[in-house]
């Protein structure tokens, strides 16, 4: 059991939520949207975001019928042992995996935009460690710490917020010309940049507050979310014609770069400076998801240990893949593993959960 005063309150795991799942994704999904369904790729993000608030209502049903539980001792009631721990252990690779990618992916952005003579490992390095001594503490700890720098946040959507007036509404009609084949294979690319809620399967028994208002965070914070990403679309939309959105893979950074302050003058630098911070939250909150799940599973006690031992893989699996068609292939491949961890597999738990308990009350 989890000690009261080491819990989270409700509005604490939603800023919890929101710096889980705002990541990288946001500087490249404008392009991979594009890419896939065109100058309607903003309707996918918002199909992807219905989608997602139903895969939000699965995981807390799944985390209800089990409140005390997190989901490597969830797996085990459900599928048996040994299943239920090779499932545990796949689920600890996701985590670790999804850290690795985030950690991959702003390594590149940062030795492209900021440091390009920098070694990649000196970039990794200073993550890994800053990171280290966040996600090796409890959840009340990091939780605070998103409340604290939440507010950079607003910075950010300000930030994006200026390049809408530049930007022309017709580039963006007629709405649906793309046609639905087009806007299914958008929805795609905008699930996975929408992964994070899976959080809830390890932080559920760290809440206080009862279900309800736990599901109602969840969905406030996607909403959240979800309008913080499709912003982020519609304002690269709007600012490139779609012609040259087929050319820019960070289009955020370069629409940002084409404006100035007078005590600013490259708004790219201040956007990746304060980025970089939101990034990291993201990072820490996948390790501490890795870490605590990997010390449930092993029966260890000192987590901080184990959590060293989880940033280091993270680091050297960030680090090796720095080629960036390989980087595309990981990403590609991690996309595919994505829906099946946050989409498919909590569906079948509640199917089987719900099947387990029929049988117990008709038995």
């Amino acid at each position: 059991m989890i000690a009261e005063k080491n819990k989270i309150s409700v509005a604490q795991l939603g800023f919890f939520t929101v710096q889980t799942a705002i990541g990288e994704g946001a500087l490249t999904l404008p392009y991979n949207l594009h890419s896939k369904a065109s100058i309607d790729g903003w309707i996918s993000m918002l199909l992807a975001g219905l989608i997602t608030q139903i895969a939000v209502v699965l995981v807390w049903m799944v985390c209800r019928k089990y409140p005390g539980q997190m989901l490597v001792e969830i797996l085990p009631r459900l599928v048996g042992k040994l299943a239920g721990n090779l499932i545990s252990a796949l689920y600890i690779g996701y985590f670790m995996g999804i850290a690795s990618i985030v950690l991959m992916n702003y390594t590149r952005i940062i030795n492209a935009w900021i440091f390009p003579t920098t070694p990649k490992w000196v970039i990794v390095a200073l993550m890994a460690v800053t990171s280290y001594y966040l996600a090796k503490e409890r959840l009340r700890v990091i939780a605070r710490f998103d409340v604290m720098i939440s507010v950079l946040l607003l910075v950010l959507i300000v930030l994006v917020f200026f390049p809408i007036s530049e930007g022309n509404m017709l580039y963006i009609l007629p709405v649906g010309q793309s046609g639905m084949e087009n806007i299914w294979r958008g929805i795609k690319e905008a699930v996975i940049t929408l992964a994070g809620f899976e959080l809830l399967f390890v932080a559920y028994p760290h809440i206080k507050g009862n279900s309800k208002d736990i599901l109602k965070c969840m969905i406030l914070s996607y909403s959240f979310v979800i309008l913080f990403y499709l912003l982020v679309t519609l304002s690269c939309f709007i600012f490139y014609s779609p012609e040259e959105l087929k050319l820019i893979p960070e289009p955020v950074l370069y629409m940002l770069k084409t404006f100035s302050f007078r005590i600013v003058e490259r708004t790219d630098l201040l956007f990746l400076s304060i980025w970089v911070v939101i990034v990291m939250t993201s990072i820490v909150s996948y390790m501490f998801l890795a870490s605590v799940s990997l010390s449930k599973l092993l029966k260890v006690s000192n987590t901080s240990k184990v959590t060293l031992v989880v940033v280091v893989v993270c680091s050297v699996l960030a680090w090796y893949s720095h080629n960036y068609l390989l980087i595309q292939d990981v990403n590609n491949f991690f996309a595919d593993v994505t829906i099946v961890f946050i989409y498919i597999l909590p569906l079948l738990m509640l199917t089987v959960s719900g099947i387990r308990g029929r049988r117990k009350v008709g038995g």
